[in-house]
């Protein structure tokens, strides 16, 4: 016996079918649309299996996703919640004009772990810390490569 029977609507069944026409959607949604509407004919869980190429067990949690938090939930994952941003517009904007500049003595252009220290020293009073991977994902945000000639800022006197 089943646990989780999908018993789709007139109108849901619709949905699903117009989603897996467009062909617009993600490939695991179309996926799962086609789940919903193969258990949906009480086909059981090992046929639909080896008709999407796919584990029993996915699509028993598909299934119990639509029982428990109806057919958005089933078809599309839960929004996952992100870190907060390290640094602020401004602080970004600070890091992203110091890697413009000249490197510091002794050193012929800057490195992340320069950027780091650098800007760890400027945020200090704000009780904030940044890592190298933070600094790094800034400067390919940005486009930048510091360690390269082009993109310091030269004074001309």
């Amino acid at each position: 016996m089943k646990l989780h029977i999908v018993s789709l609507t007139e109108k849901e069944r619709d949905r699903l079918k117009a989603i897996f026409r467009t062909g617009s959607h993600p490939a695991v949604v179309v996926q799962r649309t086609q789940i919903l509407l193969k258990a949906d004919r009480q086909l059981k869980d090992k046929v639909i299996s080896e008709h999407l190429d796919c584990t029993v067990e996915h699509i028993a949690r598909i299934r119990q996703r639509y029982c428990k938090y109806g057919m958005e939930r089933a078809l599309f994952d839960a929004p996952r919640p992100g870190g907060e941003k390290r640094l602020n517009v401004k602080e970004e904007a600070q890091l992203v004009s110091l890697a413009c500049t000249k490197a510091p003595p002794g050193y012929s252009y800057w490195t992340l772990d320069l950027l780091e220290e650098e800007i760890n020293k400027k945020l200090k009073d704000k009780n904030k810390q940044v890592g190298r991977t933070t600094v790094w994902r800034i400067m390919l945000k940005n486009k930048l490569k510091p360690w390269r000639e082009k993109n310091v800022v030269h004074k001309h006197n």
